[in-house]
């Protein structure tokens, strides 16, 4: 699936807050997030500058987004959570905080 920049940098925010949503950096976390580079197209300074992105913005980009690219979301923030071997409470509540935030299960398909 192909995103425009400003979307894969809402994507690519939304995937470091699960990173870093327990407080430790995991590498099997980074392992997924080396893959994702590849998967949805974007360099380390592109990460750089998505981290930077303001998080309500990232969320009303999210929100805008079609059924079928916010499910491509929710894919990639639920495998991110699982990489290490555990989901963490913190990243369990950020996913859904944004899964409502974004309007995912609003719709109908």
């Amino acid at each position: 699936m192909e995103f425009e920049d400003f979307v894969k940098a809402a994507f690519v925010k939304m995937i470091y807050e699960v990173i870093e949503a327990d407080g430790k950096i995991h590498p099997a976390e980074l392992e997924t997030l080396n893959k994702l580079k590849n998967i949805i197209g974007f360099d380390n300074k592109f990460l750089e500058r998505a981290k930077k992105l303001d998080y309500d913005n990232a969320l009303i980009t999210l929100y805008n987004l079609p059924h079928d690219q916010k499910k491509a979301l929710a894919q990639i923030l639920d495998e991110v959570a699982i990489s290490d071997g555990a989901i963490h409470k913190k990243e369990m509540d950020l996913i859904i905080e944004t899964f409502i935030n974004i309007g995912l299960g609003e719709e109908t398909e």
